[in-house]
């Protein structure tokens, strides 16, 4: 039987390779559009993995020390869900009862919040405005103040009676641990696709990222669970003295915002102080001024004492780039982005010093090298 040659195409190769680039453009939105319509998990996911690369120099040091990358990571696994259960253990409970406690001070007619209104509302009236404020501003006030306590008081039984919480929990830790098993391998799939020149300087340029952000990571968590800790500990000792609420609300509030720079601080001093002053059965005023001066002090003994041995030097950034970097990270990302703006700043300026060394050069290096050039032209006669 006769064969009969194949018919001759009927794309020419550009045609071809444009028919390829618009299939995977088209592809790429397909995925695009797909993570849109999935973006209420991919924060979870995100936070896994982000774990995950917190803990994998820890399973790294057990593979050198003859474990296999399955073991472990069964080891830093355990221990890392045994430690988050005993916080929970410890911590939840107390800290839902005083929760609870917070939003019903919201509530009329007894709640202590809502009375401070009514009192600052009756100053107003007979000491400045002198009876002339409207009935319709205090039952304002109050609806107001109902309102926000009943929508508080919604959100936190709900949040107590489902099973979200748990669920996402316990998806959060399969990610960790299945994470655990594949950053080695997902690294080096991503190195395979860079160009082959490019591997090594690019490998050593994100090896150095990779380490300084988990150093600072790291060493933040550590300073954070110190802070709220001590910041505890101190707001006990108020709550003896005066006869505070809120403590533990207080003091794990100080731990978690002390990663933000200047406002972390701020926003635990500020809430520390009213509910000292709102709370204490015992001279509310010299109560604030202590509970204030104390967080003020605690904060700066970390910042002066404790944080350059922790985390030390490692990002390298002048405060005024420190701060304008936290308030760009809140004005794009809110809170999250406040708290990665400092090591995606360090990481940026070490992507520069990378791609452009010489605009980092000390100036003195640059008067040096004038000098020892001149002096080596005297040396060969050359300046003469």
């Amino acid at each position: 039987m006769e064969k009969h040659p194949p018919l001759p195409s009927p794309w020419t190769p550009e045609q071809i390779v444009w028919l390829k680039r618009i299939g995977l453009g088209l592809f790429l939105l397909a995925v695009a559009v797909f993570l849109w319509k999935v973006r209420s998990i991919l924060p979870l996911f995100l936070f896994g993995f982000f774990i995950a690369y917190l803990l994998d120099p820890l399973v790294d040091r057990l593979e050198e020390r003859g474990f296999s990358r399955t073991g472990g990571t069964i080891v830093v696994f355990s221990v890392f869900f045994l430690i988050t259960l005993g916080l929970g253990f410890l911590l939840v409970p107390p800290l839902i009862e005083q929760l609870v406690a917070l939003v019903n001070t919201f509530l009329p007619p007894k709640g202590r919040y809502y009375l401070l209104a009514l009192a600052a509302i009756n100053f107003v009236e007979t000491k400045v405005m002198r009876g002339e404020i409207p009935p319709f501003v205090e039952q304002a006030v109050q609806r107001a103040l109902e309102q926000l306590g009943s929508f508080l008081m919604a959100h936190l039984q709900g949040a107590l009676s489902t099973l979200t919480g748990l669920f996402s929990l316990l998806i959060l830790l399969f990610i960790v641990f299945f994470s655990l098993q594949i950053v080695d391998s997902l690294r080096e799939r991503i190195r395979w696709w860079v160009p082959p020149e490019y591997r090594e300087p690019l490998a050593g340029l994100v090896r150095e990222i990779g380490q300084l952000v988990g150093r600072y990571v790291r060493g933040y968590i550590v300073l954070c669970f110190a802070v709220g800790t001590v910041d505890t500990l101190f707001l006990t000792v108020c709550r003896w003295l005066f006869g505070m609420d809120y403590t533990l609300a207080v003091g794990i509030l100080g731990g978690a915002t002390y990663a933000i720079p200047y406002f972390g601080a701020l926003l635990t001093t500020l809430a520390g102080g009213m509910a000292a002053y709102a709370t204490a059965q015992n001279n509310p005023i010299l109560c604030t001024v202590v509970v204030m001066a104390g967080l003020v002090l605690i904060n700066q003994a970390f910042d002066w004492l404790v944080m350059p041995r922790v985390v030390g030097q490692q990002v390298g950034l002048h405060p005024l780039t420190v701060l304008f970097a936290v308030m760009a990270g809140g004005t794009l990302m809110g809170i999250g982005g406040m708290l990665l703006a400092v090591p995606i700043a360090g990481a940026v300026k070490l992507l520069l010093q990378t791609l452009f060394p010489q605009l980092f050069a000390p100036v003195t290096e640059g008067k040096e090298a004038v000098k020892m050039t001149a002096d080596n032209c005297q040396e060969r006669g050359e300046g003469q």
